[in-house]
């Protein structure tokens, strides 16, 4: 009995709750809205487009002419959604287009020199050369140089028609050269100097196109390995004398080998293409002696803005030598010398100097005797209290090397 009541309950919930859920179900379907909203536009419309005038207060007249309102409204009505739509256009496209919008000129137009905004420059056969700012008629401002290849040569800033500020300078090849500071289309101030497979060169300072002040050197592979001072796009051997064999090995990271002899030692800096040498007991190189020579092994002399690779020029230079004439080898010469001649690049050395080694262990080597009636002919020369011996096989030869050391008390 108690069953059956229940039952009885249930059903006449479920009849009186259906009819509820299947109209919610019904309302809330997309269907079912979507219809309802289509419908009541197209009532709105129709009801504005009916144009059949039913009173005369249901028209206008123009001129003669009955115009029923309801048309007049709706005409209102597109006209008005005509002109939103075209307000839109033209504030959110027509500028866009007006901003990206660049004037050519060719490169020797009369227009240009009147011209101060982007522009884009076409060179004399027509290609692109230049897209940037103008001012004036003149390059200035931020813009791209490119080749007529089409390959980028500079990147940066300019100061009529010059690279001036910071910038990027590239290789033939669209390589970076160098990214940094510029001068009157010169390297000047800071800057990274790259090679032409991508590697970093240099790292430093630039005076006028060349290597001037504190920077570092990086090997092909572009790992640092020397940090100091440079002059005239070269290293400053000079800067290496008076300083402290910690110090140099902290300014020098490159590959090094070390010769050893008696109470001397001579230490060749293999990827700057020196050697420095001193006396002290061989316990003492990692010490605090000091550098008191350096041997450069290059067949050239880098003097103020010259060049120098033949005696007569390093007489131009520094004046009549000093003394000039044969001399025994000394250690560290004779180390010198077997470096340029196992290279090739000793001009007039036909031999190296026969050393007695009783001890090699890769970068070290225990020298025990060497040939000390070897001879070369040397010019010494002096100048700001420096003293520079140019090393040659022969009288008035080319030289293969020099050395640098300071003057002693008393010297010329």
């Amino acid at each position: 009995m108690g069953d059956n009541l229940f039952k009885v309950l249930i059903t006449s919930a479920k009849a009186k709750i259906t009819p509820l859920v299947t109209k919610i179900k019904l309302w809330t379907s997309w269907n079912f809205i979507r219809t309802r909203l289509i419908s009541k536009i197209r009532d709105f419309f129709s009801s504005l487009l009916n144009v059949r005038p039913r009173h005369k207060k249901d028209y206008y007249e123009v001129f003669g002419w009955l115009i029923s309102r309801r048309l007049a409204i709706a005409l209102v009505v597109v006209v008005g959604v005509i002109s939103l739509w075209y307000l839109f256009s033209v504030h959110s496209v027509l500028p866009s287009a007006k901003a990206e919008s660049v004037k050519t000129y060719d490169y020797d137009s009369v227009l240009l020199r009147f011209a101060e905004e982007k522009v884009r420059i076409l060179g004399s056969s027509g290609y692109l050369a230049y897209e940037g700012q103008v001012e004036k008629g003149s390059v200035t401002g931020y813009g791209t140089l490119y080749n007529p290849q089409g390959v980028i040569v500079y990147q940066g800033n300019f100061v009529k028609n010059c690279y001036q500020g910071r910038g990027t300078r590239y290789y033939d090849d669209g390589t970076v050269m160098y990214v940094g500071e510029f001068e009157q289309n010169l390297f000047h101030g800071s800057g990274k100097l790259y090679r032409e497979n991508g590697s970093l060169a240099y790292d430093g300072e630039f005076s006028l196109g060349k290597k001037e002040g504190e920077g570092r050197l990086y090997d092909a592979g572009g790992n640092p390995v020397y940090t100091g001072a440079f002059s005239q796009d070269a290293l400053l051997y000079s800067a290496l004398l008076g300083k402290k064999l910690s110090e140099v090995s902290e300014a020098y990271q490159g590959k090094r080998t070390l010769y050893e002899y008696d109470r001397e030692y001579a230490v060749v800096l293999e990827d700057i293409g020196a050697v420095y040498s001193g006396a002290g007991e061989p316990d003492t190189l990692a010490g605090e002696r000091t550098v008191e020579q350096v041997l450069v092994l290059e067949d050239f002399f880098r003097g103020g803005d010259r060049v120098c690779t033949e005696i007569g020029e390093l007489r131009d230079y520094f004046g009549e030598e000093d003394y000039a004439g044969n001399a025994a080898v000394t250690f560290p010469e004779a180390v010198a010398v077997e470096r340029v001649v196992s290279r090739g690049t000793g001009i007039g050395f036909r031999r190296e100097v026969e050393m007695e080694v009783t001890s090699e262990y890769g970068d070290y080597y225990q020298v025990e005797g060497y040939d000390t009636d070897y001879t070369v002919y040397l010019y010494s020369f002096h100048k700001d209290g420096l003293i520079y011996n140019f090393i040659c096989q022969d009288r008035e030869a080319g030289f293969s090397f020099y050395t640098i050391e300071r003057m002693g008390e008393g010297a010329v």
